[in-house]
């Protein structure tokens, strides 16, 4: 638990006199103040950055986290704008760590100082480019559902969703510590017998990044959960590793079509039919992991997926010791089922919320496959068709069969 002292000094710091003197031009250095700092804000082939605004705030300056006055105290006191010549002198600050970020709609750049209140005037060069949209999963611990995302050093902060989504549209370029948090009021009953409540912070995970000119995805969790993620298929360069099977009087026909219907791409399609009235008969399209796959630190898999008309979904996790036989009794499964119909919708498949053990299919529970895992499966239900996309993982890199190969022996 971090206590409200999430406003580091900023009250103190906001009460210095932080004055804009671009207008002075004079020889040599041109607009340079004692014990100051002189920006010159630029595009990245040289020309200055005229009209810019300026945001000025300490490097440990987490926006959410702080009081509200102090975050209104700032915003009045430390916001400003160059000149037509793309500069502004900041003067009388207290010695410590800024981050000085210039922006306007369409640019964005910013620096990191450490300044040193008895030096004389500290000359700093800010560039600005196209800012970057940075999208990302906080792996929420069970019971939150849903969490405060900041980039420390900005004011920049975001919700996330029930799941743990967030979305920044817009962050400049450069190596960023990203934040999530939520707000705890705690009570409790003090020496004098009443009762008292404290507002704090307690943090999930920071993140530190890198801010590139495309659009990026990042995963942001505490210490003791997994950090990465990685997209499975989005299907846009064919099938790939996806094959399909189906029950000896059923079949299934797989192939590569247009998502449709408001996204953008392709997307895997299966059509499931029935050769015979079994109420057992089954069709599905699998990834085959080539060996097994220790998923004991799995967070989530999402996918998007739609069908014909509304029907159930699968999404399984074999586990295949007999691969001559795919009825084997020593091939097993845990699994979770979804209710679908012709609107793309997303779905979490969470290792918690999988089905319990039961005789259904093979079923023997998340505990039972987490560590041996060789194949992801997703079932359709018989005479519809199906359509799957954008596969993503979170809690791995990259999912690696080699290390536990060895398993297939124990």
């Amino acid at each position: 638990m971090i206590k409200r002292a999430w406003t580091y000094g900023l009250a103190a710091l906001a009460l210095c006199n932080v004055a804009c003197n671009s207008g002075r031009d004079t020889a040599g250095s041109s607009f340079e103040t004692e014990n100051s700092i002189a920006v010159l804000v630029q595009l990245a082939d040289g020309t200055p950055a005229a009209r810019m605004k300026v945001v000025v705030r300490p490097e440990s300056y987490l926006s959410g986290a702080s009081d509200m006055d102090t975050d209104s105290l700032l915003n009045s006191q430390l916001n400003f704008e160059t000149d037509e010549k793309g500069r502004v002198v900041l003067s009388d600050f207290a010695s410590g760590a800024y981050v000085i970020e210039a922006r306007s709609d369409s640019l964005k750049g910013f620096e990191k100082i450490s300044y040193v209140a008895s030096d004389s005037t500290t000359p700093l060069v800010v560039n600005v480019s196209e800012p970057a949209k940075v999208s990302g999963r906080v792996g929420l611990p069970k019971m939150v559902r849903a969490a405060t995302v900041a980039v420390q050093g900005f004011d920049y902060q975001v919700q996330t969703d029930s799941l743990g989504y967030f979305e920044f549209e817009s962050l400049p370029e450069g190596d960023v510590d990203v934040v999530a948090f939520v707000h705890v009021d705690t009570t409790f009953v003090n020496d004098h017998g009443f009762s008292e409540q404290i507002k704090s912070t307690q943090i999930y995970g920071i993140l530190s990044t890198n801010v590139g000119a495309k659009s990026e995805d990042i995963y942001v969790g505490d210490s003791a959960y997994i950090k990465t993620y990685f997209v499975l298929d989005d299907f846009e360069d064919g099938l790939g590793q996806w094959k399909a099977a189906a029950s000896m009087n059923a079949s299934v026909d797989l192939d590569l079509d247009s998502a449709g219907l408001g996204r953008k791409g392709k997307a895997a399609h299966f059509v499931c039919n029935r050769d015979s009235i079994a109420e057992w008969d089954w069709a599905l399209i699998g990834y085959e992991l080539g060996g097994f796959v220790d998923m004991s630190d799995l967070d989530s898999i999402v996918f998007w997926a739609r069908t014909s008309e509304p029907s159930r979904i699968s999404f399984a996790f074999d586990v295949f010791v007999n691969d001559d036989s795919v009825t084997s009794s020593e091939n097993t499964k845990s699994w979770i089922h979804y209710e679908a119909d012709t609107t793309w919708t997303r779905y979490v498949v969470i290792p918690a919320e999988l089905d319990t053990a039961d005789s259904n299919g093979g079923n023997v529970g998340w505990d039972a496959v987490k560590d041996r895992v060789t194949k992801l499966s997703i079932f359709g239900q018989m005479g519809t068709e199906v359509w799957v996309d954008d596969i993503e993982v979170f809690g791995y890199g990259i999912f690696d069969p080699y290390a536990p190969l060895s398993r297939k022996n124990d």
